[in-house]
């Protein structure tokens, strides 16, 4: 099975002829009565059918839709099933500023119904936020009450922004979107929450980043299985006529099989659309989320105590994270998601965290009962959680409201004030005594955070080894304080008037106990077809380490998702994906590289000349792209070039030192 989907005009014409036709032959559209909450011709949904199955569909077009007509391509691979009479999906649109076929408004909210009959219009709302709870409350009120089933499942549509951001951002709205606490609002006001008999059978996100541990909590109870990825996903998203067509030959199929179709048919859509080096998706046992939960707290709660007893613990807890594998970017450049795997953040801790570590991986192994996952995904787990790599409080703010662990809150809030509030203090507390262990925590007035001296680290001097390479020796006081170290490269213009930065590399040597860091830099730098490139370090791991690469292409801003695999001893160029937006909506469609693409490399430079200059964004080169276009480390050639050392301690604040500059000539290095 191949798909296309990009534009998606081609396989599209017979399903919006098809629409028109039904339209025609139903005459089932219904006005545009905005209070409309049962309007139905579809007499036989009402009653229930024995094995009968209802998908409800809640489609945000988004600007995926209005600028790529992804949504008009999946309702077409949909169309492209045959409905067996007892399966129905119900559609609801909106969202998009335009819509990429003849039957959609941008103008309403529009309900559809596709089954054995067809393809038919039942409802028409007028135009209404997607990404507020009313507007999803309704949909699921009025799927609830006419057309019932019984099995049911609910798929989200669009962007995903993982635990800070949610889901279904409408480009009608300036990209409002569904909060988590507005996700459990809105199945809250609309259906009774049971383990032992939920709602639906299957909640699905066909979005990027909501394979959460903070998602799986507000469905606990409310679904049998969530279905969702940990990274971003691709623009050809899951494959309709893939998983429905299981669907249609099979209903009496489980429903953790149906979950396992939707992970298989979408994995193998992006294996043949050369897409699936970075994908995850997940199925996820509702009914043992609460054992997640439970052992995610308590690792949060060793957390905590270690927090409150040791000021330097945050710095070991980001160096686990800095070895963690992360989604949606995390960079300076492609902006941050704050979301990290939860199975190996476990597996990273279990030096620091030796009492919770091994209880929350076996919780997260029972619980996540398959997955998908490329190449460069191999440490994903099934399920993600909050970590702040951006130090920003207010993407932890919005993670916070719908925390799926009160210990976590409390602790992330310390680590980014400085500060552990009286609430925090009186539950650690109120733990420590339930296990009779209260003489374990410090007195309030004793709890603190250990700070960093700024003025000890900003511009230290650099020494130059006998065997011409940097080093820094910042002592172990101010190492213990530091969660990484790494080394930045610049060029200086001929004029030596500005610096232009190459970006960052986390080869170094690093003697913690010391405080004493020398680079390991061969005189090479990432390049396309020789052109230097500004790069930032995602995530490495023993198999491979990610790279970000800021670029134009054809004049647009994009992120090149570059990979450098160790087995192969190769870079490899994944794709072009834009960096995520400050209302946390990360790019849901990875731009193959083709042959006559124009591309810029951008970089960063400050100017020599002005005190306190700002960095500005500095376009350097600028090629096409060709059939033999690769990513590979290059000599620096000819120049004057400057090395830095950059520190970043728990909070992502990151610290210069001196520059130790260099001269390169005839391929020699040679410091100043």
């Amino acid at each position: 099975m191949s798909k296309e989907k990009k534009g998606g005009k081609k396989k599209l014409l017979l399903g919006i002829v098809a629409i028109v036709v039904l339209f025609i032959l139903v005459g089932s559209y219904l006005g545009d009565d905005e209070d409309s909450e049962t309007a139905t011709n579809d007499t036989e949904a009402s009653a229930g059918e024995d094995g009968s199955w209802a998908i409800y569909w809640y489609l945000c077009g988004s600007d995926l839709e209005s600028n790529g007509g992804f949504a008009t391509t999946d309702l077409s691979e949909l169309m492209s099933v045959e409905l067996p009479k007892n399966v129905k999906v119900v559609i609801q649109t909106g969202g998009a500023a335009q819509w990429q076929n003849e039957a959609m408004s941008a103008d309403e909210i529009g309900r559809y119904v596709y089954s054995s009959k067809g393809f038919e219009k039942v409802d028409s709302l007028a135009q209404a936020n997607m990404g507020k709870a009313d507007t999803l409350a309704s949909f699921l009120k009025f799927c609830n009450k006419n057309y019932p089933a019984d099995h049911k499942m609910v798929v989200f549509w669009d962007h995903g922004g993982g635990s800070t951001s949610g889901v279904s951002f409408d480009e009608n709205y300036d990209y409002d979107s569904l909060t988590l606490s507005e996700l459990k609002k809105a199945f809250r006001a609309t259906c009774k929450s049971s383990k032992k008999n939920p709602p639906y059978d299957i909640i699905g996100f066909d979005t990027c980043l909501m394979a959460t541990v903070d998602t799986a909590k507000i469905f606990d109870g409310m679904g049998r299985y969530m279905v969702a990825s940990e990274e971003t996903e691709p623009g050809i998203g899951w494959c309709y006529d893939g998983w429905v067509g299981e669907l249609a030959k099979n209903t009496a199929i489980a429903p953790k099989d149906l979950g396992k179709a939707v992970c298989d048919t979408y994995y193998n859509a992006c294996v043949e659309n050369g897409m699936a080096d970075e994908v995850t998706l997940s199925v996820t046992d509702l009914s043992k989320v609460s054992n997640v939960l439970e052992a995610y707290n308590m690792f949060g709660n060793e957390a905590l105590i270690n927090a409150v007893n040791d000021q330097c613990f945050f710095t070991a807890y980001a160096r686990a994270a800095g070895s963690t594998e992360n989604y949606g970017g995390n960079t300076e450049k492609s902006g941050y998601t704050d979301m990290a795997d939860l199975g190996d953040f476990a597996k990273n801790s279990k030096d620091i965290l030796p009492q919770t570590a091994d209880a929350l991986l076996q919780a997260i192994d029972d619980a996540v009962v398959y997955q998908v996952k490329g190449p460069y995904r191999d440490h994903a787990t099934g399920l993600s959680c909050f970590y702040s790599y951006s130090g920003n409080t207010e993407l932890f703010d919005k993670y916070h409201k719908a925390a799926g662990s009160k210990a976590f809150g409390y602790f992330y809030q310390f680590g980014l004030t400085g500060q552990l509030s009286q609430k925090g203090y009186d539950y650690l507390v109120d733990f420590a005594n339930s296990l009779d262990q209260e003489k374990s925590i410090p007195k309030k007035s004793q709890v603190k955070k250990a700070v960093v001296n700024q003025s000890s680290l900003e511009d230290h001097e650099i020494t130059i080894t006998d065997d011409n390479y940097a080093m820094l020796d910042i002592g172990k006081k101010n190492a213990d304080l530091l969660s990484e170290v790494n080394y930045q490269l610049a060029v200086l213009d001929e004029e030596g008037s500005m610096m232009i930065f190459l970006g960052s590399d986390s080869d170094v040597d690093c003697d913690w106990e010391k405080g004493v860091f020398k680079d390991n830099f061969r005189g090479v730098w990432g390049a396309i077809d020789d052109h230097l490139v500004y790069m930032e370090v995602i995530g490495s791991n023993d198999e491979y380490t990610s790279f970000s690469v800021p670029i134009k292409l054809n004049g647009e801003e994009y992120n090149l998702r570059v990979i450098y695999d160790y087995k192969d001893e190769e870079f490899k160029i994944l794709g072009a994906r834009k960096g995520a937006e400050d209302d946390g909506r990360t790019d849901k469609g990875l731009r193959k590289l083709k042959a006559g693409d124009e591309i810029t490399t951008v970089h960063v430079a400050v100017s020599l000349e002005e005190e306190d200059a700002e960095p500005v964004e500095f376009e350097m080169d600028t090629f096409k792209v060709t059939k033999n276009t690769k990513f590979a480390e290059t000599e620096l050639g000819d120049g004057r070039f400057a090395l830095l050392f950059e520190m970043k301690d728990a909070e992502n604040k990151v610290y210069t030192s001196d520059a130790a500059l260099f001269t390169v000539k005839d391929g020699e290095l040679e410091y100043d």
